[in-house]
């Protein structure tokens, strides 16, 4: 099975489905983080958004590395990803190139208009993604299923849970790896004040997703579609 993530930002998928990921990839099933930007607004005045960038996609690719997965970066502006037909287009050519099995991405219901906007261009693009006479460069390809990940502070409701009890501390070991949003945030959590401690979050949010399931910790996801033959577990 291949599980491509398609996310906003650099630190993204660790954050909000490492655990599952690390699981996956454990198991020997081809795993790709698909990162929309390179984050480039993540950073302070003292330094310019080209370094910001290439700092956030070493991380990124050392993330990777921990978690066991691959990479792969789509060059949208940070902060500036609209919705248009022509960067569907772009989505289903991605999904037709990487040809995964399971979709993850952001819930529709997110702070971030990043993150909403990847959701909105990720779904549309899943429905597009098998049709025949919508031309792209690369042939048509149907994942089967497509889950959601979501922050705290929307409606987002999971009603699928994976187990990473034994992925927690390689999570935990990613986000590190993005260590200049770790402290980032830390200085400057604003806004996204549930990030102030981002790995003592992380790890509050994983344990009470766990007893909801009678285990350490967990990661939950809402899918698409609620019957399909492609699970993540």
């Amino acid at each position: 099975m291949h599980l491509a993530a398609i996310v906003a930002h650099p630190d993204d998928a660790e954050i909000f489905c490492g655990g599952t990921l690390a699981k996956h990839a454990d198991r020997g099933d081809k795993v790709t983080v698909v990162y929309m930007t390179r984050g480039e607004y993540g950073g302070g005045s003292d330094t310019t958004k080209a370094e910001i960038a290439a700092t956030r996609e070493q991380e990124a690719n050392t993330a990777a590395e921990t978690l066991g997965v691959e990479t792969a970066f789509l060059d949208y502006e940070d902060g500036r990803i609209t919705y248009s037909l022509e960067n569907r287009l772009q989505i289903v050519d991605t999904l037709r190139e990487h040809r995964p099995d399971i979709v993850l991405t952001h819930f529709r219901d997110d702070m971030h208009p990043d993150h909403r906007t990847t959701s909105r261009l990720v779904t549309d693009a899943y429905y597009m993604s098998s049709l025949p006479l919508v031309e792209t460069v690369n042939e048509p390809w149907e994942p089967q299923n497509i889950y959601y990940v979501g922050k705290p502070t929307s409606s987002f409701d999971p009603d699928v849970y994976v187990d990473i009890s034994e992925y927690q501390s390689k999570k935990e070991d990613a986000i590190r790896d993005h260590e200049s949003q770790v402290e980032w945030l830390q200085e400057h959590g604003g806004i996204d004040a549930e990030f102030d401690d981002l790995i003592e979050g992380v790890r509050a949010q994983a344990r009470t997703l766990g007893r909801t399931r009678g285990v350490e910790f967990a990661e939950g996801f809402v899918p698409l579609h609620k019957h399909t033959t492609a699970y993540l577990d």
